[in-house]
């Protein structure tokens, strides 16, 4: 009787295991990223509101969901992050997105790289970079 119940669990264990899917990692997807700094003119003064502009592009066949996420850093190590989101695009769908900026008056002086970063589940897909000057 034990021998029975022995197999009797490992059949049940064998058809548990064989009627459930493999979990994958999640797939990356394609993606391209830029961005750009409106101001219209190449330097500006600490306290200036400023227009970021980010484009993303999904380069996939298919329907993906992205994040994308704005972050700036100062020559001296200031770090602002800005506002993100999480997108649903179609297969070769481009979006814009936006931002307002107002540059803290306490900015230091020198370069200032503005950052657009797309990311799936697995992780960053692309990226692009600017740089304004801050007198």
């Amino acid at each position: 009787m034990k021998f029975r119940a022995v197999v009797v669990c490992a059949f049940a264990s064998l058809l548990f295991f064989a009627t459930r899917p493999a979990v994958s990692a999640p797939s990356s997807g394609c993606a391209s990223a830029s961005v750009s700094i409106v101001t219209g003119t190449s330097t500006v003064a600490p306290g200036t509101t400023i227009g970021i502009v980010g484009r993303a592009t999904n380069c996939s066949s298919g329907k993906k969901r992205y994040t994308v996420s704005f972050s700036a850093m100062s020559d001296c190590g200031q770090k602002a992050t800005l506002p993100s989101s999480r997108i649903a695009f179609g297969a070769g769908e481009s979006y814009m997105f936006p931002v307002s900026y107002a540059l803290p008056y306490n900015t230091c002086p020198g370069p200032w790289v503005a950052t657009v970063e797309i990311s799936d589940q697995g992780g960053a897909l692309a990226s692009g970079s600017t740089t304004i000057t801050i007198q």
